[in-house]
């Protein structure tokens, strides 16, 4: 029998030593193309709201397509960790509306005029972070559970989607019963499907 968790901890391994082994430019490149991959998702371009996230590190870079989002007159939101694995999502209207959060990572503010909590049913699309993804749209996370709690909360035909550099692909990661497929992965040279 496969331990799940064991394999999990063996892919992060090897997605760090890939990740590791990318340069600067590849990146950069890889970031630009897959901001514009997600915009012209038409699950994206038809999203009223989208959840996003700010992306840290080595993470395919989230700040032009937060930008463009909003620029294009949709309500983005934000997740803010409110306590231990739960977090909300919060709308922006600007990048000036953060700070760092517990992780380090820059969340909106908790600020309820400036950065009002939007409800789960009400996200269109969830654009997620990823340590590796598999080409059948498996997602592999930081382990902490955050996403998959909160996923569990919006409507069955919220769109997923994963950002991913095609580097960091595998052809597929287990999943455990409480992990959730995304509905596409997006890499800088695809679009990658789920097909259940």
């Amino acid at each position: 029998m496969i331990d799940v968790k064991e394999t999990k901890r063996i892919c992060r391994e090897m997605a760090a030593d890939k990740l590791a082994e990318t340069s600067d430019d590849y990146r950069s490149s890889a970031s630009v193309k897959i901001a514009l991959n997600a915009i012209a998702l038409p699950e994206t371009k038809k999203a009223k709201t989208v959840m996003a996230y700010f992306s840290v590190d080595k993470e395919p870079s989230t700040l032009a397509l937060i930008t463009k989002l909003i620029e294009d007159g949709k309500k983005v939101c934000l997740p803010r960790c409110t306590s231990d694995g739960i977090m909300e999502a919060r709308q922006i209207t600007s990048l000036d509306h953060l700070e760092l959060g517990a992780f380090g990572i820059p969340e909106p503010i908790a600020d309820d005029k400036i950065c009002p909590v939007i409800k789960p049913t009400r996200i269109d699309i969830v654009i997620l972070p990823c340590v590796a993804c598999g080409t059948d749209c498996s997602r592999l996370g930081h382990g902490a559970g955050y996403y998959d709690r909160y996923l569990d909360l919006v409507r069955g035909d919220c769109f997923k989607a994963a950002l991913c550099y095609e580097a960091l692909l595998l052809d597929g990661i287990p999943m455990s019963a409480e992990d959730v497929y995304m509905n596409a992965v997006i890499t800088e040279e695809s679009i990658y499907r789920w097909r259940p």
